[in-house]
């Protein structure tokens, strides 16, 4: 009789990516569940022996689907697989239930390792079925800055000894009077401050811009442990998580995209200063920029910064191409 198994994700590009690391010849039934809600009554529904579980999900994320496994007692097997690689995160989960915690993208020889400690792989009978649903352009983007920002928010958590919430990244294709008015936005309102940098290799080219909210600043220098507070320390603390987060960001997301950037020196644009934030993508007139947003939220000061990844209008067909061997 086959396994029945939950693989539930946001992402369809990351459904698809896990159920094709499924062991060759596993025999399973695949159900799949888009957010922690659908996730739960598949396994009330019996439809879930094993549940393949995402962390940073609408409705109800990963977290909240552990609690209640194990508040009502369900019968599920959980592993969890996910972008937020935390150490606090991995120690939660474990602690919530979790019999093991695998990083996306997910290694199938790793997957298949786990199946096998726990003897839930039984006898390998042949092909088992694929997961083929087609993946949206907005979709890869969104889980391949899921990854990345998962591996920015470890390093930052290492350094800070703070655990880090995590947003759902939010893509959009922005027409030149769009981005410039939401530029704008940004840099009208006084409570912000910002780190840019530019990048470029391999065809792709953008700008990173980190966003801060100054009222939060007089608690961002100690969050780091230093022993300034007052504004150099506030301006040395942004430049800081700037260079940790889009340092490790960018690695991230070139090893995933197969490619070498190379990463301008970050500016800082403080809330009072008149000059644009953006230089990359400023001069895109009408054709449309490709914009990824992230959000980090530190430690129990609920410290926010949000970090824009902004791809050039002759960068997004590279990137769609990339997209689209990735899916094949």
């Amino acid at each position: 009789m086959p396994t029945p198994i939950i693989i539930c994700d946001d992402s369809s590009l990351a459904r698809r990516q896990l159920a094709r690391a499924l062991p060759p010849g596993w025999d399973v039934t695949v159900t799949l569940a888009a957010n922690g809600q659908e996730a739960l009554q598949a396994v009330r529904a019996g439809k879930g022996d094993i549940l393949f579980l995402d962390l940073t999900m609408p409705e109800m994320d990963g977290f909240a689907v552990l609690e209640a496994i194990r508040r009502d007692d369900l019968p599920t097997l959980v592993i969890v697989v996910s972008g937020d690689i935390q150490p606090e995160s991995q120690r939660r989960v474990k602690q919530l239930g979790a019999v093991a915690f695998l990083k996306k993208p997910v290694d199938a020889a790793e997957l298949c390792h786990v199946l096998d400690e726990y003897g839930v792989l039984g006898v390998l009978t042949g092909a088992n079925a694929m997961v083929d649903a087609p993946v949206a352009f907005a979709d890869w983007c969104q889980e391949m800055a899921n990854v990345a920002m998962g591996r920015a928010a470890s390093l930052l958590a290492r350094i800070s000894t703070t655990a880090i919430q995590l947003s759902i990244p939010e893509v959009k294709l922005l027409g030149g009077r769009e981005f410039n008015g939401a530029i704008a936005a940004l840099v009208e309102d006084g409570g912000r401050s910002f780190v840019s940098q530019g990048f470029i290799g391999n065809g792709i080219s953008g700008e990173t811009l980190m966003v801060f909210y100054d009222a939060e600043m007089a608690t961002l220098a100690p969050l780091l442990h230093y022993p300034n507070t007052d504004t150099t320390g506030e301006a040395e603390a942004m430049m800081d998580i700037a260079s940790i987060l889009v340092g490790s960001f960018l690695k991230g997301l070139s090893e995933l995209l197969d490619v070498k950037f190379s990463v301008g020196q970050p500016r800082l644009v403080i809330n009072d200063d008149s000059s644009h934030p953006v230089v990359a993508c400023s001069q895109e007139d009408e054709r449309k920029v490709l914009s990824i947003r992230v959000g980090y939220t530190l430690g129990t000061q609920n410290i926010r910064c949000d970090q824009l990844l902004l791809i050039t209008n002759s960068s997004i067909a590279p990137l769609q191409d990339r997209a689209q061997m990735a899916v094949a």
